[in-house]
Parts: structure tokens; C-alpha cells; sequence
């Protein structure tokens, strides 16, 4: 499968490594049976005398290979000392098969959005051709070295959260290099499985991968050279303008005489087309969001396929038999149950300027009939100015005005204040809680689900909102279109029989309760711009917090990103650079 493009670029390789610049191939077929055995390794006799001579551990305390430095020093040196000094990836005449899959899982970093230059990639190459004692154990430690760094680089996450409002300790860090050793010590002794014992297994993460190569394979198309397409506003069918013959163009429609800039029918059905196909509103007007997409080039899909890669070895796969998980620029729910979907169902999200954020923590209950405290920049910006003009908004709402809590607390009347005048410590101190009903904002169910960003679950009394492709809508916590489902879902684990009779019930006496769960059930709020959908294709969604550039900049700061055909690093042929991810 690799062969034709391996030799290719080896060749490429040969006449520009000085520069090291260009992507390298594997080692030729005749090369490999020559160097590399297909044999696993027996009993090494004698080897600690050959790395004495080879001036191994001299290398393992300088933490340095020729200029090369070992980035995992400390780690090395147990690993060998644990070894009595005998390598793991060569005897001293013969290369293991296990470094030639070493040295084709690093050519094959890219895949994964990794950049192989990280991993020695450019002195592994050379050095596999060298016989001499130094060499080889030069190559021994080099080996060793990257695959920490590459175990390291899958295991988790590679970037401070910080920046991009998350919290570390909510992601999986990165494994430590002792901890990467472990897969070199496994008592299988196959380290093919090993190696894919390292990647993420999910469907979407071979799925977003085998895209990656699919984009790279394809390269930029001529349609792109019609790129960028703007205007002001929007578009609508019927209307004309003179990117028009453009957007026609870059749809694969015919050209029409005299240059015609109406958007007629049969291109208002294309854009639907095209729309359904980019998970937007179908209505055929061209806005921001659908221009968002037409100019979404094969280089900026690449990176949003690297973005996301990224996202998903940060989350803790192991959930147990029973969870929730929401994305939030699909706008999506999925519940899990035993391994398989239970349900599905569209949510709102929140706007940019109030953005629902990314956390992992568990629901440990639901709440029939919740009231809603009003946050604090609800109350400011959205309350505030409608009750100056009326302090009767809050009778017409339902709401109550509390200040204090438990026996101190006192119910005030909302003409007794002076709300032009009111300081934002007052705001803060006065409580704006809504009474149960339809009316509520958060209508008749609340999953409780502790974080400290006092996001959460709920219902919604405006309902024909989730007609909306685009539901970025709400002030952070997210709706969901079928509340009961979920509460039925849910209370599966709570005590007692819980049939829709009793929730019924319940529901008649307007009074908020809280019903516990007898297990925890985890939830993640992600964000993925790439996701997969029924069918299993891949769905590029419009980055609606603009995230995906922030983290496609510090990627780039950590270790640079590597594209082989967009970087131009070699004139080979990608054409079968194709990678089994199905194994």
C-alpha cells in the first residue's frame, strides 16, 4: 500500500537532505530486506559490551545524540538501566522489523495532525543505513526518544485550555514518558498492536483522519480559484448581483448567456443543495453563514480537520455504559446507553457573546417545575433597562425580586426601587427569581448537573426556535427540544418507579422538585466543527466561537504544522499514501 509512495519520496529525499526539508519515504523493498529483519527479537548476548563501545550510555548522559538533544533524558536512563543496556530495537547486526514500523507510524504523524519532525525524523532516516556500532546505538536512543514523544503526543492533551476558557483538569493530560514506556514493556510482545493500542480508537477520530488524507490526496481544486466570494448582506432568490456568475461557477452550473447576475431558481436549488449538504438553514438566501462555508478551501478544511483531531484525544473515552454527550456547534444531543444511541436531539446553544462552554461533570438528578434565578448579565443587560422603562415587567414576567437568603430573605417591591440609580453591587444583591410554569425560561424541566460556570439542561418556553439550522441562541446553558425524553431517560436510575403517570403528577402541583439520581451519569459539552453524521460522513460546521483558529495557533507554536502537499516539503506523489485505520 506504502510502496509507491515511499520510494517516491525516498527519492526526493536523497537530493535535498542537507536542507532537510522535504518529507521522507520509507526504506525501499530491496533496502528493507537487506537492513531490516522480519524477524522479533530473540537473546541479545553480548550487546552491553557493543553499546560500551558505541559510547551508548555517554549519550544517555549528555542527553544528546550529535546535536540532536533527547527529549526524555531521565526517562531513557531508567528504561536502559532496567535493560542491563541491551537495546530494544536492533541486536548489533541486524535491525528489528519493530523500528521499521517505529519509523513509518513517525512518516505517518501527519494523519493524525502531528507534525513527524518531532519525532527525529529526518536522523532515523539516515541513520537506518548506517551499520557502524555508533550509529546504530545512536539510532537505538533516537528510536526510543520518539516514541515517547509520539505516545506522549496521542495520549492526550498537548496545549494550556486556559487561553480558550477550559479547564485542565476537565481533559485527559498527556501520558509522561515512564508512563509511554509502558507500551515498549508489554508483555505481548507485538508492537504493531502496541502502536495501535496508542491511537484513539473512536469511529470518528479514523473517520476525521481518513478525511485528512482524503484532502491531502485531492489538493486545492480549480473551483478555488474563484475564492474568496463576498458582498455585503444577504442574498435572496429572485434578487441580482455580481457575484452571481461566481457563486454559479463555484456550484458547477452552467454559465448563462451575457453574464446574467439574476439568482434564478435552479440556482436557488443548488444553494439548498448545498446548504443540507453544510448543515445550514436550507432557505436558499446566501448570508454569512453560507458564504462561510462556499469559502471553506481545501487548506482551511485541512485545518479543521487538524483542530479537532486535536479535540478528540482530550476526552476521557471511558464513561461507563450510560451518558450524555452535547456538541455545541451542531447544535446536538446524543444520549448513550450500553453502547449504542438511545436517542438524539437538537439543542440551542449560546450566542458568541454569551458562549456555552466546553466541561465534562455528571447529572446527578432532574428538577420537575424549576423557578430560574436570573445570572447576573442577564439581569444588567437584557432586565435592567426594560424595568426602567416599567417596573411592572416583573408582575408581567412572574418574577419575584428576594434579597437575602433562608430566614433573612425579604420579597421587595420592585416600585420601592430606584432602579435609574441603582449600583451594580445593589444589582447583584437583589435576587430575580421566576415561579414555575410554562412561562418560565426554563419551562417544566431542569437536568442538575453541578459546574461552577452555572451551566445546565433544561426546557424552553419558546419551543419554535428549534425550527433554526443555526441555534446558537440562548445566554449559555443549552435547551433541548425534548426535555421529557430526556427526564424519562434519566430517571431510569432514580429510586422508585418513575412512569409518565407520576411525572404527571408532579408536573399539576407547579412546585419545584428535585428528584436524585441513584447513580451518576457523565455528561460532556464539547466542541467539535467537524463531526460525523448519520451515514457516517464528515460534516464541516461553521466555527461558531471562532475557536478553531486560536487553537490551530498554538498548535503551530508547539510544534509547527505539517501538511506534505501544502507545505511543498517534496515533489512525490501522494496518490497512495493511504493508511489502514480500520485494523
Amino acid at each position: 500500500m506504502y510502496e509507491h509512495f515511499y520510494n517516491s519520496v525516498k527519492a526526493s529525499l536523497r537530493s535535498i537532505l542537507a536542507c532537510t526539508i522535504c518529507l521522507v519515504g520509507l526504506l525501499s523493498a530491496d533496502n528493507a530486506q537487506a537492513q531490516i529483519a522480519n524477524n522479533t527479537p530473540g537473546a541479545i548476548s553480548g550487546l552491553s559490551s557493543f553499546f560500551h563501545e558505541a559510547s551508548l550510555l555517554g549519550a544517555l548522559e549528555s542527553g544528546a545524540v550529535a546535536d540532536l538533544k533527547l527529549r526524555h533524558k531521565s526517562a531513557l536512563v531508567t528504561f536502559y538501566q532496567e535493560r542491563q543496556n541491551q537495546a530494544y530495537w536492533m541486536s548489533e547486526k541486524t535491525i528489528y522489523s519493530r523500528a521499521e514500523d517505529m519509523y513509518k507510524a513517525i512518516d505517518e504523524a501527519w494523519t493524525h495532525g502531528l507534525n513527524p519532525h518531532n519525532y527525529h525524523y529526518i536522523e532515523i532516516y539516515r541513520l537506518m543505513g548506517e551499520e557502524d556500532a555508533q550509529s546504530r546505538a545512536e539510532l537505538e536512543l533516537l528510536l526510543t526518544d520518539a516514541f515517547i514523544a509520539y505516545a506522549r503526543d496521542l495520549s492526550g492533551m498537548r496545549v494550556d485550555g486556559r487561553p480558550m476558557n477550559l479547564d485542565n483538569e476537565n481533559w485527559k493530560p498527556q501520558i509522561n514518558a515512564l508512563e509511554a514506556l509502558q507500551y515498549l514493556n508489554s508483555g505481548s510482545g507485538d508492537f504493531k498492536s502496541n502502536l495501535h493500542a496508542i491511537e484513539p480508537q473512536g469511529q470518528t477520530y479514523k473517520a476525521l483522519r481518513r478525511e485528512l488524507i482524503r484532502l491531502v490526496n485531492e489538493g486545492e481544486s480549480e473551483k478555488e480559484d474563484l475564492l474568496p466570494i463576498f458582498f455585503e448582506g444577504v442574498l435572496r432568490p429572485g434578487w441580482g448581483h455580481a457575484v452571481v456568475p461566481k457563486i454559479r461557477a463555484y456550484l458547477e452550473m452552467p454559465k448563462l448567456e451575457h453574464n446574467n447576475t439574476t439568482y434564478d431558481d435552479n440556482l436557488a436549488a443548488a444553494v439548498i443543495h448545498f446548504q443540507k449538504e453544510n448543515n445550514l438553514e436550507p432557505d436558499g438566501v446566501i448570508g454569512s453563514s453560507t458564504l462561510e462555508a462556499i469559502n471553506r478551501t481545501n487548506l482551511r478544511k485541512i485545518n479543521q480537520i487538524i483542530a479537532n483531531l486535536e479535540r478528540l484525544r482530550w476526552v476521557n473515552t471511558d464513561r461507563g455504559d450510560k451518558f450524555v454527550i452535547v456538541n455545541i456547534p451542531s447544535a446536538t444531543l446524543w444520549a448513550i446507553e450500553n453502547g449504542k444511541v438511545a436517542f438524539e436531539m437538537p439543542v440551542i446553544v449560546g450566542t458568541p457573546v454569551r458562549a456555552t462552554l466546553s466541561f465534562n461533570t455528571v447529572i446527578n438528578g432532574v428538577r420537575l417545575n424549576p423557578d430560574w434565578t436570573v445570572p447576573p448579565t442577564i439581569k444588567k443587560f437584557d432586565i435592567l433597562p426594560k424595568v426602567k422603562e416599567d417596573p411592572a415587567y416583573f408582575a408581567d414576567k412572574g418574577m419575584e425580586l428576594i434579597r437575602g437568603y433562608g430566614s433573612d430573605a425579604k420579597t421587595l417591591d420592585p416600585y420601592s426601587i430606584d432602579w435609574d440609580n441603582l449600583s451594580t453591587s445593589e444589582l447583584h444583591s437583589i435576587r430575580m427569581v421566576q415561579t414555575p410554569g410554562d412561562h418560565n425560561p426554563l419551562g417544566r424541566y431542569r437536568v442538575l448537573m453541578p459546574n461552577r460556570h452555572n451551566i445546565y439542561l433544561h426546557d424552553t418556553n419558546h419551543p419554535e426556535l428549534f425550527s433554526k439550522n443555526e441555534r446558537a441562541l440562548s445566554s449559555g446553558c443549552i435547551r433541548m427540544k425534548y426535555p421529557r425524553q430526556m427526564t424519562e431517560f434519566l430517571l431510569e436510575d432514580a429510586a422508585g418507579k418513575w412512569d409518565d403517570e407520576r411525572i404527571d403528577s408532579v408536573l399539576e402541583t407547579y412546585h419545584k422538585t428535585d428528584i436524585d439520581l441513584q447513580r451518576s451519569i457523565p455528561v460532556s459539552i464539547l466542541y467539535y466543527t467537524a463531526w460525523l453524521d448519520g451515514n457516517g460522513h464528515v460534516v464541516y460546521g461553521n466555527d461558531i466561537y471562532n475557536k478553531d483558529e486560536k487553537l490551530f495557533e498554538m498548535l503551530s507554536n508547539i510544534d509547527g504544522i505539517f501538511i506534505p502537499v501544502h507545505n511543498k516539503r517534496y515533489a512525490g506523489d501522494l496518490s497512495d499514501a493511504q493508511v489502514a485505520l480500520n485494523r
